[in-house]
């Protein structure tokens, strides 16, 4: 992969630090350590919000899981829906963490992109 020279020094730069924010925790190292870089900002916001939306879909899908198993056929076809929408999750982390920001874009995920906008840090 060639390396892209037009990227402004801000994005080229602190790619990789901004691509910590797509695992997990580690969204924190971007916030906290790059508040100056809007690029980098942009992406640990995103990464905090589906840190959150992880948490809380390992959550209901855990419960679910629990209460929706015992009964025998609707809840499979339930827990099948939570798997996807988990598994769409993942796909966001691998897309915005992975592709996007290493390629120094402001990606804005769809849904979630809109409530990392409104955080203020």
């Amino acid at each position: 992969m060639a390396e892209n020279n037009s990227l402004p020094p801000e994005v080229e730069d602190n790619k990789f630090i901004a691509a910590l924010s797509y695992l997990g925790i580690l969204f924190l190292v971007p916030l906290l350590s790059q508040k100056e870089n809007p690029f980098c900002q942009h992406h640990a916001k995103q990464g905090m919000v589906l840190f959150g939306a992880a948490i809380i879909g390992a959550i209901v899908l855990a419960v679910a899981d629990i209460i929706l198993g015992m009964v025998p056929c609707a809840g499979i076809v339930i827990i099948l829906i939570l798997w996807v929408g988990y598994l769409g999750l993942l796909a966001f982390f691998v897309i915005a963490g992975l592709i996007k920001t290493l390629q120094g874009e402001y990606w804005k995920m769809p849904v979630l992109g809109g409530f990392a906008e409104k955080i203020k840090v």
